[in-house]
């Protein structure tokens, strides 16, 4: 994704483990996961004509969702509105961290490109109704979050959720983990959930003949 004038980027580090060896793999594992998903799943989109873009990557399914909202003439939001899914073929929930653990194990000079070419992916685009998509925009813009973001720690298991929002001329990347708790993070990792879990009621409502 290239943000043509400011790109504010707000990574949130610190992840502590009782196994320090331990740790030191999984984070190996975890780096290159997200390297392949970067290489597997499109920030750049076409055409480059939407008014806004929010790109939301879900670490604990593997997959990415894309939402393209286009201008009403000349730059007023309420036009049409498109949502572009994307996940790895033939792969369940944690299975891709599996599959890495298990390629870098037999084969420790494998690259990235390498992985990211044993790998399919599936990609829908699809209309979403912008009325049904407008509130949950409301509800994003209700949530505020620092730059400096809360400081804690996760201990067990955890997941990374990704979240691009571009305008443009400006983008913001958060890069979030769970598990949840009341940070403002927080409040942006369980908006992305839930609006996962809406996204069969938009494509409803995006296909919906128009009266």
């Amino acid at each position: 994704m290239i943000c043509r004038r400011t790109v504010v980027s707000a990574v949130l580090f610190g992840i502590l483990s009782t196994a320090t060896a331990m740790s030191q793999t999984d984070g190996r594992y975890r780096d290159t996961k997200a390297r392949v998903l970067d290489l597997l799943f499109p920030l750049d989109v076409s055409p480059d004509s939407y008014l806004t873009k929010m790109a939301l990557r879900f670490g604990d399914s593997d997959t990415q969702l894309v939402v393209l909202i286009y201008p009403v003439y000349p730059v007023h939001p309420g036009g049409r509105a498109e949502i572009i899914c994307y996940s790895i073929a033939g792969m369940g929930d944690g299975e891709l961290s599996q599959l890495i653990s298990k390629m870098v194990a037999q084969s420790p000079n494998m690259t990235d490109r390498e992985i990211a070419a044993k790998l399919k992916v599936d990609v829908s685009r699809s209309p979403i109704g912008y009325e049904a998509l407008n509130r949950f925009l409301n509800e994003l813009k209700a949530i505020r979050i620092s730059p400096v973001l809360a400081s804690r720690t996760a201990v067990d298991e955890y997941s990374e959720y990704e979240f691009w929002y571009d305008t443009g001329q400006e983008c913001v990347h958060y890069t979030v983990t769970t598990p949840f708790g009341n940070a403002p993070q927080d409040k942006l990792g369980e908006w992305m959930i839930k609006f996962r879990a809406s996204v069969p009621d938009l494509l409803k409502a995006g296909s919906a003949p128009k009266r």
